[in-house]
């Protein structure tokens, strides 16, 4: 139902009833935490992807202007024309790219319209073709070279078919000459239970006796399953053009860390790369590459950054916000007004840490102050720290800026730390702040998350906290376990969960990947496999009551005669004026323990078209109504 979607849960009855749990219940008064005020996200160096956007968006910056400003000292060059900052150079034909979440875990990998030929890396040797319709498994063993098995599919078991002396095996696709786009690309499965199509080969190596899985494709390929990973393939083209720009001469210029069998790997320890095609069990079968991102790709072929002086490609280093100011180190620091772009939640933050398990680790006594002593002196309050000392009662200790990031999960090594607080009184203001929590997260807040809010909130400031919920990686990951469970009557697995909480965060609406679960073939199958059965379920599932018998033909007729996806009926719930109404009502009844007016009714339930559901429950929970009712019970 519509709650589940919105994740307004609350875990006892007292919101309900009116009531609020005493503060006294909720605090810790010996848990010493600190909130930290910040700006950016990431290390700060090179291009800021929001930053770019901000430029492209608000000031009409073309992608050249935008990369001569983060990238200062480089021009533009071409890479047929640049020199290597390495040796071995990377070859742009054959960008090696290790599959990071594979290591450890065998290579299986099929093509759906073709054969595969198995070979040596080192000769170039064809080892052994497969049969049309066989998966391969290659696979360390601990001779120092790699087992070969084959299966009829990625899920069934295997059989051993040879045991290779070559401590690396390349795939390589030999598809039909018929076949196109998925059909003829190498399908890697991964322990997850998800899939990816790569174009390219793929390779296994024996690594000190653990596998290594390595993709190796034309870098212009490779970029179409960067570039939409790295940014959100809706921004303004110039943006895009940069960052596939960024993206090349990045991978070009070569990461030593994983040298000699691999140029770069596809998390955010190089740059995001999801290859050609996914497939996972909570979003089916979809396609990584983007007509906007892919337009990008190839306006700006073959460009990159060169260092005026050498000629040296630059590795083009990229991160989500800069805060404000790029903090130097290949490229001069500079000033980055792009990066107060709208949607960029990262541009000032604030975060509350617990700070107990540092204080009994230290061993010095109780925690009594945290102090910045040394920054980098670019952009306001100083700039990035560069050193921050904790104060205890017999002695201090001191560590960097980017080592307070890393152990205490700030978003950037930009920030300011507020005064040590050890307890919270019972004002208003806190019992709002725990109801808030409670209505949003099902949970109640913490003594820390209360200090952080409870001013803004004295301050009639209270959208701020409500927002501010209502776009948090927990709340995200809230939504996302509770489609798995309501949709799909399972927990998220982690793969599907993280991909989910990506689109929350940038910026899908949660009633749009609804549509997606609820039309999906997990769900078809779940609600009893047959198009009745399907519009049924939705009926109980979303509009709350038993379908009549003039809504099943509609929808069944869309579906057997219109074209309709299951994915566009769900949508067509979610559209429809009853839904909407629907969801109006529920929302008042769960916030402000009353239903809408007539009026309200009718303007929230057309608004609900253009805008999403948690607006209108950030603006209820906002209101002086819902102040009350979780300060006085009223």
């Amino acid at each position: 139902m519509l709650i589940r979607l919105f994740a307004l849960v609350t875990t006892t009855m007292a919101l309900v009833a009116g009531l609020v749990p005493s503060v006294e219940a909720q605090t810790d008064d010996d848990r010493p935490f600190v909130v930290f005020e910040g700006r950016g996200w990431g290390h700060g160096r090179g291009m800021g992807q929001w930053g770019a956007q901000g430029y492209a968006k608000d000031q009409g910056w073309t992608s050249p202007q935008i990369l001569d400003h983060f990238y200062g000292g480089t021009s533009a060059g071409m890479l047929e024309d640049a020199i290597s900052p390495i040796e071995p150079a990377v070859n742009p034909d054959a960008v090696r790219v290790e599959i990071r979440g594979q290591r450890g875990a065998s290579l299986r990998a099929n093509i759906a319209s073709g054969v595969m030929q198995l070979i040596d890396i080192e000769t170039g040797e064809v080892l052994t073709t497969t049969l049309p319709g066989e998966t391969v498994r290659l696979q360390v063993n601990g001779a120092g070279g790699l087992n070969y098995s084959v299966g009829p599919s990625c899920a069934e078991a295997d059989t051993q078919a040879a045991v290779f002396t070559q401590t690396g095996v390349e795939v390589r696709a030999v598809p039909d000459a018929d076949a196109t786009g998925p059909d003829a690309l190498l399908r890697l499965c991964k322990p997850d239970g998800s899939s990816t199509w790569y174009d390219g080969t793929l390779r296994a190596h024996n690594i000190g006796g653990q596998t290594r899985t390595v993709n190796v494709a034309p870098l212009e390929d490779q970029l179409r399953g960067i570039v939409p990973r790295e940014v959100p393939a809706s921004w303004e083209p110039a943006a895009l053009q940069a960052q596939a720009v960024a993206a090349r001469s990045y991978a070009a210029a070569g990461d030593t860390r994983q040298q000699p069998y691999a140029d770069s790997c596809d998390t955010i320890l190089c740059q995001v790369y999801e290859g050609r095609y996914r497939q996972t069990s909570s979003d089916g079968f979809f396609e990584v590459s983007n007509p906007r991102t892919d337009a990008a790709i190839l306006a700006t072929a073959g460009l990159i950054r060169i260092f005026d002086d050498s000629g040296v490609i630059a590795r083009t280093e990229f991160s989500a916000s800069t805060g404000g100011y790029t903090t130097g180190g290949d490229f001069p620091a500079v000033p980055d007004l792009g990066d107060s772009v709208d949607g960029n939640s990262r541009h000032m933050w604030s975060t509350s840490v617990d700070l107990s398990s540092y204080e009994a680790s230290a061993g010095l006594g109780t925690l009594n102050d945290v102090v910045v002593t040394e920054r980098n002196g670019f952009g306001d309050d100083g700039g990035r720290v560069l050193e921050v000392t904790f104060v205890f009662d017999q002695g201090t200790r001191s560590m960097t800026g980017n080592e307070a990031r890393r152990a205490f999960g700030l978003f950037s090594d930009w920030f300011t730390p507020g005064p040590v607080e050890r307890s919270f009184t019972g004002t208003d203001a806190a019992l709002y702040v725990i109801g808030i929590y409670e209505l949003f997260l099902g949970r109640p807040a913490t003594a820390s998350e209360q200090a952080l809010w409870v001013d803004i909130v004295d301050e009639g400031r209270r959208s701020e906290l409500t927002d501010g919920l209502s776009l948090s990686d927990e709340w995200a990951g809230v939504v996302v376990d509770d489609l798995y469970q309501s949709a799909l009557g399972r927990p998220a697995d982690e793969a599907g969960r993280e991909h989910w909480r990506g689109q929350i965060a940038s910026g899908v609406r949660v009633e749009d990947i609804g549509t997606l679960f609820y039309g999906s073939a997990e769900y078809f199958e779940r609600a009893g496999g047959t198009n009745v059965e399907f519009i049924e379920s939705l009926y109980i599932e979303l509009l709350g009551r038993p379908a009549d018998d003039a809504g099943i033909e509609f929808w069944v007729d869309r579906l057997e005669n219109g074209g309709w996806a299951p994915s566009d009926v769900a949508r067509g719930f979610y559209a429809s004026i009853e839904s909407r109404r629907s969801r109006v009502i529920n929302l008042y009844e769960r916030i402000l323990l009353r239903g809408p007016d007539d009026a309200g009714l009718e303007y929230w339930a057309e608004q609900l078209l253009v805008t999403d559901d948690i607006r209108l429950a950030s603006q209820l929970a906002a209101s002086q109504e819902s102040y009350n009712i979780r300060t006085s019970g009223n």
